[in-house]
């Protein structure tokens, strides 16, 4: 902790990705806006989405003078056990976020508080939730384009972001879920494109080319899904009207393609996390004992769909994080309260 309960806080987050474009930029910018209505000095270590970079990162990270109060770190490219064992040794608390350590790794080095004592929390998304919610979309809209009555059967193409991550293995969770409740969604392919929009784009067009059948395609990502878009309308099939897609992210162009048709969601909002994560360590410094009994955090993500388009539209397009006011969703400033309720909604009464 700070040694001068005049000085604030001090936070490292170690982001995986880039910090001026995408879904990190996103997790960035909300946790920055949080951070600064709690009043804590957040120091932010970009990767770009190398290896390499992030182990330089988390080199500069544990070399800040004075050390930080807390780490908050990513299990991307299997870096967060390192990460978590050099933050033990050095006494300092950190946080696994969106990414948690996989179960081998767990198995292999323990688990947060119980066998690694500066371990103090994780926050992931409901991914498997998600990755079934993507399939139904696909199943619902392909009947409400038979009229309301049951495809026989819906050729799916599955597109997964990579097969290590534990968000992208949970997401494949919720696919095979929804694949064994809906017998008549059948999996042709399960293809990785590396969370890419040109790699899905290459991957779909040699699928179409080869004259394979494709209803729908389940798409990891949003990057993933307009790069599928853009293969089947190069191939004039119609994206929400032939053939169904759906992805996930909350990104702009995944919210415009959701507006226009072409998708039938867009799931997420998993990058608040960064803000949510600011939350639950100010109630964590605040003494909120549920989180030294339930370290391990899970919230919700919820799809935006025409439906509900409208509710959500003018706060991504805006994307300015300070007018949301964060603390609200504080336990340690609702006393009452028992249960995050993470969301863009108001959460309820408590």
């Amino acid at each position: 902790m700070a040694e001068n309960a005049q000085e604030p806080v001090r936070v490292a987050f170690i982001n995986p990705g880039y910090g001026d474009r995408g879904f990190w930029k996103d997790v960035r910018d909300t946790m920055q806006a949080a951070s600064d209505q709690f009043g804590y000095e957040l120091i932010v270590f970009d990767s770009d989405r190398d290896w390499k970079m992030m182990a330089e990162s988390a080199t500069q990270a544990f070399a800040l003078q004075p050390l930080p109060d807390y780490i908050i770190a990513v299990n991307e490219h299997q870096q967060g056990t390192r990460i978590i064992l050099e933050a033990n040794a050095r006494g300092i608390p950190v946080i696994m976020l969106l990414n948690d350590l996989t179960e081998a790794q767990k198995n292999a080095f323990g688990r947060p508080v119980k066998d690694i004592e500066n371990w103090i929390l994780t926050l992931t998304p409901d991914n498997e939730r998600a990755g079934f919610e993507i399939a139904k979309s696909l199943i619902d809209a392909a009947q409400k384009a038979n009229n309301s009555q049951s495809p026989d059967e819906v050729c799916l193409l599955s597109i997964v972001g990579d097969r290590k991550t534990p968000a992208s293995l949970q997401r494949l969770d919720g696919l095979d879920r929804a694949l064994r409740q809906f017998p008549n969604l059948k999996e042709q392919r399960r293809l990785v494109a590396n969370w890419s929009f040109d790699e899905a784009y290459r991957q779909t067009s040699a699928w179409l080319n080869r004259g394979e059948c494709v209803d729908a395609v389940w798409a990891a990502n949003d990057d993933i899904a307009l790069g599928a878009i853009s293969a089947l309308e190069e191939a004039r099939r119609m994206p929400g009207k032939d053939v169904f897609v759906g992805g996930l992210n909350w990104s702009s162009d995944g919210v415009q393609n959701v507006a226009a048709g072409k998708m039938t969601l867009t799931h997420g909002g998993h990058f608040f996390a960064g803000a949510w994560v600011m939350v639950l360590l100010h109630d964590y410094i605040n003494g909120i004992q549920t989180l030294k009994d339930h370290p391990e955090v899970s919230f919700k993500m919820e799809a935006i769909t025409r439906e509900n388009i409208a509710y959500f539209e003018k706060v991504l397009v805006m994307r300015d994080w300070r007018k949301i006011d964060f603390t609200r969703f504080s336990l340690a400033n609702s006393p009452s309260g028992a249960e995050y309720e993470f969301g863009l909604h108001p959460p309820s009464d408590r």
